[in-house]
């Protein structure tokens, strides 16, 4: 990746941008940008990130071009909008990363939603306790039948 195809990267990352960040305790967590310089001439970014409901948390990213084109440096991965938030088939997310596919079912997981598509695949979290889904009616309800039909 040149310079300009760096600066094209970046250019997804905004005030207000929400990124993850790894945490030793929750394991990736979200952050909302504050900050972004861009020194094309030096060809560096400079980056502040502020924890989602830790304000007194914050993340710096300092990168330099080569960095970035060498991958020794990796950009923050972006979160998705909000309204891909707990979505049924994480191939719809807009973002494919380690922590939105663990965000996204995290989420689905506190709606009572165990079961995650991911294109065919379909990710099932244990609830660790009894689910009334699987009723004589409900395996009736599914048996023989294509996904979406119902």
């Amino acid at each position: 990746m040149s310079g300009d195809g760096v600066l094209t990267e970046l250019k997804a990352y905004a005030k207000g941008t929400k990124a993850f960040f790894v945490d030793d305790a929750e394991a990736w967590v979200q952050a909302t940008q504050t900050s972004k310089t861009v020194d094309a001439e030096a060809r560096t970014v400079q980056m502040t990130f502020e924890r989602d409901g830790h304000a007194e948390t914050e993340y710096k990213f300092e990168a330099t071009f080569d960095e970035l084109n060498a991958k020794t440096k990796v950009l923050p991965p972006l979160c998705n909008p909000p309204q891909l938030e707990g979505i049924d088939d994480l191939t719809s997310l807009s973002y494919l990363n380690e922590p939105a596919v663990l965000h996204n079912l995290q989420a689905r997981y506190a709606m009572h939603n165990i079961y995650t598509y991911s294109g065919i695949v379909l990710v099932a979290l244990n609830p660790f306790a009894r689910v009334p889904l699987y009723s004589q009616d409900t395996l009736e309800a599914y048996a023989g039948r294509m996904r979406g039909e119902l």
